[in-house]
């Protein structure tokens, strides 16, 4: 039996992400869309209920599955309330706003016997499959060197985005960097120490829009980096090992 599933949220990540895959996978039947003045949704999904408010979308026996693609700081207060109602989650990165936050949701989830997960959709593009199929193969041999690079050019100030706006979750380091640090411990675990470059770029930026992350895992170091004033950007990856470079 499909399992049927309420999205909270129709902007980007639900419209481009989620939606498209849930609702012509068989798996999952797409019940309901929160939405919480609009109505954009009915035009793709014409069968698909419209609710108002998170409340309303958890209290339905029908919902078995709610996916969070709503703003950073709704993350932690939604998906506590879909726990709490007895909803598996699938929560938009980044996972909390805080360390705890986050223990509070993964011991709410363990407690009700329900699945909570994080949606990180990067592990799955296509060149970051390459890069684990190529470090899996070792065919570069003993790794010292990662760097993976995410930029942008967005000078100009956007002050109705909330992401630029000085909040809790929001910034360019919760943003892409919670893409480039998921994809680092994917491949290589936790590392022995971590030091961080975050900064303020742009004149009028209100949050940071750039940081220069070092991992360091003894013979292999980890360089993550993204900013929002980089025009020509350069490779996304590099990768070098005793064998070669990727």
């Amino acid at each position: 039996m499909a399992i049927r599933t309420g999205i909270v949220g129709f902007g980007i990540s639900a419209k481009v992400f989620h939606a498209p895959f849930i609702s012509t996978i068989p798996d999952f039947e797409l019940v309901s869309i929160l939405e919480r003045s609009k109505s954009e949704s009915k035009e793709l999904y014409p069968d698909v209920k419209i609710v108002r408010t998170i409340e309303e979308m958890v209290s339905d026996p029908i919902i078995e599955l709610v996916v969070i693609t709503t703003p950073n700081d709704t993350h932690f207060p939604y998906t506590k309330l879909a726990l709490e109602a007895g909803k598996h989650v699938v929560l938009e990165k980044p996972f909390a706003n805080s360390t705890e936050e986050a223990k509070e949701l993964v011991e709410l989830a363990a407690r009700s016997g329900k699945m909570l997960s994080v949606y990180q959709n990067r592990r799955y593009v296509s060149d970051f499959r390459t890069i684990k199929q190529v470090l899996d193969q070792k065919l570069l041999g003993d790794v010292h060197t990662y760097e993976a690079h995410y930029h942008r050019y967005r000078a100009e100030e956007r002050p109705q985005a909330w992401r630029e706006k000085p909040e809790p979750g929001s910034g360019i380091l919760f943003d892409l960097g919670a893409h480039l640090i998921d994809q680092a411990l994917y491949l290589f675990g936790w590392p022995q120490s971590v030091t961080a470059d975050v900064r303020l770029q742009r004149p009028h930026a209100q949050t940071d829009d750039y940081f220069d992350l070092r991992l360091d895992y003894g013979f292999l170091r980890v360089r993550l980096t993204s900013g929002m004033l980089v025009r020509e950007p350069g490779p996304r990856y590099m990768i070098h090992g005793t064998k070669g470079s990727f």
